[in-house]
């Protein structure tokens, strides 16, 4: 079932009325800062990132809500010990309000779900994007900070939803492969216009000067050949807590908040909470 981006919008209207009961507006006019974390390459724990990350701001006082816009391979309810009774797939066929799929998960954080397994997702249109993207514009006022998990890669299912972020999130690893993919989405979404900030993260390391090195490549890379300038945001490093959490379906920030992964997540936050209360204006709106 499809629907034009206006009847989208009309719909929103209702929608946010029943957000307004489960949550108060922001009175000083502002709306959440949203970041999207993305990858060049799957594998890279983008993901654990992204649900970590959304807990540890919400430990921090700051309403939080995630959402998985990996769009037909979603996941991060897995990472966070929910079981989403519906999410957005169930918006965009019209069987949902919005306020209907949005799920509570771990440390208060509001969760909404991408849809797994859902091909008719996996394959959305410029339409169907613009209305999720309509969708999280529509959330933004009642809450402090959005994480978009993005999904891996260079399609449109993900640079769509990176380029109205206010701040990226870039997630790599020492491999090769995930580097060389890291500048492709850098590359990317440069060439379409992008011109905010994307921090670096590096994760399963096994000393600071490891992350730095990749890093350097990294930056190097961009702003040689983009004139774009990569910002450091920081390293996570290997950690057996972290697989041990995904077997245990929760946060390693949460079960293991004496890690040392745990420790080196808050680092991340603290670097990023410069950038929370900070946005009025509404976020760009995704290419079509």
């Amino acid at each position: 079932m499809r629907q034009t981006i206006g009847e989208g919008t009309e719909r929103l209207r209702t929608d946010r009325n029943d957000m307004a009961e489960q949550a108060e507006p922001n009175k000083s006019g502002k709306r959440a800062t949203i970041f999207a974390v993305t990858s060049g390459k799957g594998g890279v724990g983008k993901t654990s990132l992204s649900v970590n990350l959304a807990c540890e701001f919400s430990r921090r006082g700051h309403r939080t809500i995630i959402v998985d816009t990996d769009l037909g391979l979603a996941n991060a309810h897995i990472l966070a010990g929910i079981k989403p009774k519906r999410s957005l797939s169930d918006y965009i066929e019209g069987t949902a309000e919005l306020a209907e799929i949005i799920e509570d998960g771990p440390c208060k954080v509001k969760f909404i779900s991408g849809g797994s397994g859902v091909k008719d997702m996996a394959n959305l249109d410029d339409n169907g994007r613009a209305r999720i993207c309509v969708a999280i514009e529509d959330l933004a006022p009642f809450c402090d900070v959005m994480i978009l998990d993005t999904g891996a890669g260079v399609s449109k299912g993900v640079t769509d939803f990176v380029s109205m972020a206010d701040q990226t999130i870039l997630v790599t690893t020492s491999n090769f492969a995930a580097i060389a993919d890291a500048y492709g989405i850098v590359k990317v979404v440069v060439q379409d216009g992008y011109d905010k900030p994307i921090h670096c993260v590096v994760n399963r390391v096994r000393s600071p000067e490891e992350a730095e090195q990749v890093f350097l490549k990294l930056k190097g890379c961009t702003e040689r050949f983009l004139a774009f300038d990569l910002n450091w945001l920081g390293l996570l490093p290997e950690d057996s807590s972290v697989e041990g959490a995904v077997l245990k379906r929760s946060p390693f920030s949460e079960v293991f908040p004496g890690s040392v992964a745990a420790r080196y997540l808050a680092k991340l936050v603290s670097g990023l909470e410069r950038y929370v209360g900070k946005s009025k204006s509404a976020p760009q709106a995704a290419k079509g």
